[in-house]
């Protein structure tokens, strides 16, 4: 069973299940679905609790004499482990081990950043989500942040207007820990309700968070706008331009090489594979694809190109000019005015 976080506290109501698979990149969700999991746990008699961090060093004795502990100490136990990135098959074998293991006396809570598809199609994750519960604990799509956020809002027993909302969606976008901890403190100034973006641009400070892997993200998509906030965001925290670079670059080399197989008239999904391009990203590939034609590709390795020199020579104002307009040039299939269009 997938349920999502906020949707979570009412699904804990019908009781616990054997096991729980926390799994995603965002830490506050991830802690509170843990948290909210232990509590519950504690309150129906689960009084010992074992975590572990699955990694090269693991004593998993440790593991299997925890899960066997109940029958010689008649305790309520739950296990937890924090699994690594890749599951390979030594370890899965381990998981469906514990999960034979698993009665009424022990709770096992897994926990990991984000799955991809076929992660999700493992036999281990299929046999525990049938007896357990999966939330996937990720940062909000853009069109449903500001909902998580008036829904934070009310949590703490805050009211805000709409472009209150929309302004902390800005502010604290890619960084829903600062943004929670931010409105924790308004409870303690008791503001005057609903809340104005005034009274928040006088009381607060900008904790937006980004990767560079959002930044691609978003240019695939087209969102250059957005793109440009998160530009701005990883210079004022102090990213380099050439991590940046590191990335478009790897990311044009993939498109380039996909749409000449494209015109080539070879299907993508061999492409795909080979490349080690995830399900879930081919569709942001598929539509930058359909977007931007070979001539725009070849103008933005132009820039690129420009941004390579810039680098050389320790340019930094350069530097971050070429990255807004490469990252400009993800828009559509229009040439940017500062280069002539490269011929197809």
């Amino acid at each position: 069973m997938r349920v999502y976080p906020e949707q979570f506290a009412d699904h804990l109501k019908a009781g616990l299940k054997p096991c729980y698979l926390i799994f995603g990149d965002e830490p506050l969700l991830k802690l509170e679905a843990i948290d909210a999991i232990r509590q519950l746990a504690s309150k129906q008699g689960f009084d010992e609790r074992h975590s572990f961090v699955v990694d090269a060093g693991l004593d998993w004795n440790q593991v299997y004499d925890a899960c066997q502990a109940m029958s010689l100490f008649s305790a309520r136990q739950i296990i937890e482990l924090e699994l690594p990135a890749k599951v390979d098959k030594d370890l899965a074998t381990r998981i469906t081990e514990i999960g034979k293991q698993l009665h009424p006396d022990l709770l096992l809570v897994l926990s990991g950043t984000r799955l991809n598809q076929t992660q999700m199609k493992a036999a281990w994750f299929d046999k525990l989500g049938q007896i357990g519960t999966y939330v996937p604990v990720n940062h909000p799509e853009p069109r449903f942040f500001p909902r998580w956020m008036g829904a934070r809002f009310q949590r703490f027993g805050l009211k805000a207007m709409p472009d209150a909302i929309n302004f902390m969606c800005h502010a604290y976008e890619g960084n829903l820990l600062a943004a929670s901890q931010e409105i924790e403190k308004l409870t303690l100034l008791a503001p005057p309700q609903p809340i104005s973006v005034a009274y928040l641009q006088e009381t607060i400070i900008r904790h937006a968070h980004f990767t560079p892997f959002q930044l691609i993200d978003c240019l695939l998509e087209g969102k250059v706008n957005r793109a440009q906030r998160i530009l701005l965001a990883l210079r004022a925290e102090g990213t380099e331009p050439g991590m940046l670079a590191w990335a478009l670059c790897r990311e044009l080399e993939q498109l380039t090489e996909l749409a000449l197989a494209a015109r080539a008239g070879q299907p993508l999904v061999e492409h795909f594979s080979r490349l080690r391009i995830w399900q879930s990203r081919q569709q942001l590939i598929q539509q930058a694809l359909t977007r931007l034609p070979f001539g725009k590709l070849q103008q933005l390795w132009q820039l690129m190109a420009r941004l390579d020199d810039a680098q050389r020579r320790f340019d930094t104002e350069q530097a971050w000019l070429m990255l807004q307009t490469i990252a400009l040039g993800f828009r559509d299939a229009t040439p940017l005015p500062l280069l002539e269009p490269a011929s197809c």
